[in-house]
């Protein structure tokens, strides 16, 4: 048999366990399960499903109740809340294929090695783009419409100087 709780508290051990109120003054404490790899512990007064375990007495915790964030049929969107329950930032696996990470303030990517392909284009918008440390390595020749900040002219026509290059070190 199942039945509907408000989680009182949550304690991160080795496993997530949650005291949950299943009426006023009945409180279990049960711990939770959820699909791999998902470590998501829910917020003071969610509602958790409980699952009594045949034979034991125990509960475990089977699911949380979840307001939607506008997932269509065939999406998953994974979000964060706040301490207060508001979302704060969001990854949508959209059912055309596409993906959109929205966080409201930093985004961070990081790796040994990221890998950024883009099939057509790839675009970069911000008010500063900044390159920082290590080596920027560029490939081909700069084109030469006279705008820009990258030089069309491969050798100074005064001295026969290089004025071109493929990498910027240090910068």
């Amino acid at each position: 048999m199942g039945r509907i709780g408000r989680l009182i508290k949550t304690e991160i051990q080795k496993f997530i366990v949650q005291t949950v109120e299943m009426y006023y003054g009945a409180n279990v404490t049960a711990e939770t399960f959820a699909p791999s790899g998902d470590d998501s512990p829910p917020l003071v007064d969610d509602r958790i499903v409980l699952v009594q375990v045949d034979g034991t007495g125990n509960f475990v915790a089977a699911g949380v109740l979840s307001k939607t964030q506008g997932a269509k049929p065939g999406e998953k969107y994974l979000y964060s809340r706040d301490a207060d329950g508001n979302v704060k930032a969001v990854l949508k696996l959209l059912n055309d294929g596409k993906i959109e990470m929205v966080a409201p303030t930093d985004f961070s990517l990081t790796g040994e090695n990221v890998a950024v392909e883009a099939e057509k284009k790839l675009t970069l918008s911000a008010a500063t783009t900044e390159l920082t440390g290590g080596t920027v390595q560029c490939k081909g020749m700069a084109v030469a419409d006279g705008t820009g900040c990258f030089c069309g002219v491969p050798y100074c026509l005064f001295s026969g100087a290089p004025q071109t290059g493929k990498q910027v070190q240090n910068a």
